[in-house]
């Protein structure tokens, strides 16, 4: 079936051996396609992505970050299905939670943000967290699920609107931003980092960015500290980002919570990730009222 799916979209290889190897994905499935010496990844969408994920703007905005040099070869994107073929990046090294954490990559990494960021390109779509919350918690059926989840859901909400309020107030540009910087979306070839898998991109706050980074490879603060150096150079003040970075690590936490919460409904669980999200979630508002009231 899978090799169906990928002649059917690329029919030069129609009458060729294909190879497929699953390479995993939370939101996706991804596999490597082996086919005449080239290799390729096929994203497959996962369940009620395409109420969750506008792919007219993903596809734009992949294209655009592949001309720019952001992205990886873009081959193919069907915005209807949301099947997606790009090269695979040979001789590259998948990051994870571990090698992520060298100085040289941090350093590095610090650069490659800051020069998207720096870039000018317009994306056509804005990503505000607030309103994908708001649309997350729409396509959930069973909304108890959420505002019943435990005893403290209430005090999230309530903080919710708070931070919504201090975020508002930061004053900073909207830039072209990824969105969802997890290890496995960041290949590194050459000294060369690409971002790959552009479908929460759009125009955002890039504290943002640096917040999810942060988050989703677990940085340490003397490993965070490194990085903020080398991305703001001293041109900031450091105290009003972290506390910004921790307030948008809260509002992740609590969008991917309600995210596994929609995904459940589709009969797709991913243990207790979304348990461990907003129990995150709660710490890091205790954190901050502590230390900002």
């Amino acid at each position: 079936m899978l090799e169906n799916i990928f002649k059917n979209l690329m029919p030069q290889y129609r009458d060729s051996d294909c190879v497929v190897t699953e390479l995993g994905g939370m939101t996706n499935k991804n596999y490597l396609v082996t086919v005449s010496d080239e290799q390729y990844v096929l994203r497959i969408p996962g369940a009620k992505t395409q109420n969750m994920i506008n792919r007219e703007y993903e596809a734009k905005n992949s294209l655009k970050m592949s001309q720019a040099g952001f992205n990886v070869e873009t081959c193919i994107f069907d915005q209807k299905s949301g099947l997606k073929i790009t090269r695979f990046l040979k001789n590259s090294l998948s990051l994870d939670h571990k090698n992520i954490k060298s100085q040289a990559i941090l350093q590095n990494l610090a650069t490659r943000l800051l020069e998207l960021h720096q870039s000018q390109i317009k994306l056509g779509n804005q990503f505000d967290v607030f309103q994908e919350y708001t649309k997350y918690l729409g396509l959930l059926r069973n909304k108890q699920s959420f505002y019943g989840y435990n005893t403290y859901i209430s005090d999230i909400l309530a903080f919710l609107d708070t931070a919504h309020t201090r975020l508002n107030q930061t004053g900073r540009n909207k830039v072209a931003c990824h969105n969802d910087l997890v290890p496995e979306n960041l290949l590194l070839q050459n000294d060369k980092l690409y971002f790959i898998d552009w479908e929460y991109s759009g125009m955002n706050d890039p504290v943002f960015d640096i917040a999810a980074f942060f988050l989703e490879s677990r940085i340490h603060e003397n490993e965070q500290n490194l990085f903020l150096q080398t991305y703001y150079a001293d041109k900031e003040d450091l105290t009003a980002i972290k506390r910004d970075i921790l307030l948008y690590q809260f509002t992740q936490d609590v969008l991917w919570f309600v995210w596994t919460l929609v995904k459940a409904e589709e009969n797709e669980h991913f243990g207790d990730y979304g348990e461990q999200r907003i129990s995150r979630a709660h710490n890091i508002m205790l954190d901050l009222k502590k230390s900002y009231g």
